[in-house]
């Protein structure tokens, strides 16, 4: 069953976000990660704000902002629906940076106000967290390729 793939699909309201074949995908819940294989069980799930990976079947992996939405998980099948998903190298970092100042400077009376402040500072960090984390990963070179061991 090693060969086993998911097919992916996530969708934004402004269309496809990605389509394709995986090993795997991670994606941010409200209140942790979720990762999917195949022959996972039947799911739906809440999603939050952060990072969502998916490892391609030739072991790259895709990364991306999410920012809420739901999950479902059938029959080797993934479905996101999500707000929004942005590529992670095209998550800007000084955007990020304003949009949780913005949120620490809002004042928030009762628990309507505090909750939407609470969305964007979560929403932001996790903007930040994703910029720091695209600036340093890179793709691997010839020669550390050619390098790798052969399976």
């Amino acid at each position: 069953m090693a060969d086993r793939t998911l097919t992916v699909s996530v969708v934004t309201p402004e269309g496809a976000a990605y389509e394709g074949q995986a090993l795997s995908v991670v994606a941010p819940a409200f209140d942790g990660e979720m990762a999917f294989y195949p022959m996972h069980a039947p799911l739906v799930g809440v999603l939050g704000y952060g990072e969502l990976r998916v490892t391609r079947t030739d072991n790259q992996t895709e990364h991306f902002y999410l920012a809420g939405g739901v999950v479902q998980v059938a029959n080797d099948e993934v479905t996101i629906l999500a707000e929004s998903v942005v590529p992670a190298p095209d998550v800007d970092d000084g955007e990020a940076r304003k949009m949780l100042d913005d949120a620490l400077a809002t004042q928030a009376v009762g628990e309507i106000e505090l909750d939407a402040r609470q969305a964007q500072m979560d929403d932001a960090r996790a903007r930040i967290r994703i910029a720091e984390r695209s600036k340093t990963r890179r793709e691997p070179t010839a020669r550390e390729i050619l390098e790798q061991p052969v399976e």
